[in-house]
């Protein structure tokens, strides 16, 4: 439902029934007031099937859980982001390790879009593990030969 058609249905849903909460009484002026569909249906926009619940009962009606938690109830379980990236991530660094080993170096574009591949994820998602991979606490560093960025082990630094 767009902006001006809210407002005429707030008007109209006021005017009828009250500017107030049908769930604890609060008044517009205590508390923000939200338009509820009472049969949780968002296509029906019928004025009938709207009443006025502030933020906390229209929560307590309609709860919703964080993004990283939407998990389906069925058998048709969509896999979240968190999840796919906890089974791609190992499948991509064995990836690079298995070319790190193969190799002294291996050229970064190499590693990400073979690496994008063999994991089935797209060369962004691989560009970000590359950087993990690479980090301060990472086991590789990046370094350049010629025009060409390649990827290797870290080697042990001496201390002096």
């Amino acid at each position: 439902m767009n902006g001006p058609t809210r407002k005429k249905l707030y008007t109209i849903i006021a005017e009828r029934n009250g500017e107030y909460c049908r769930g604890c009484s609060a008044l517009a002026s205590e508390r923000q007031l939200v338009l509820d569909h009472k049969d949780n249906n968002n296509d029906n926009n019928d004025p009938n099937n709207f009443q006025f619940l502030c933020r906390s009962c229209n929560y307590i009606k309609n709860p919703r859980r964080p993004v990283d938690m939407c998990v389906s109830e069925s058998e048709d379980h969509v896999e979240s982001e968190i999840e796919r990236s906890d089974k791609k991530q190992p499948i991509f660094r064995k990836f690079v390790y298995h070319q790190l080993n193969e190799r002294n170096y291996v050229p970064r574009k190499i590693l990400r879009n073979a690496g994008a591949e063999y994991a089935e994820i797209s060369t962004v998602t691989a560009d970000r593990y590359l950087d993990k991979i690479c980090s301060e606490i990472g086991l590789c560093e990046e370094f350049q030969v010629g025009k060409t960025i390649v990827i290797r082990y870290k080697r042990e630094k001496i201390l002096i």
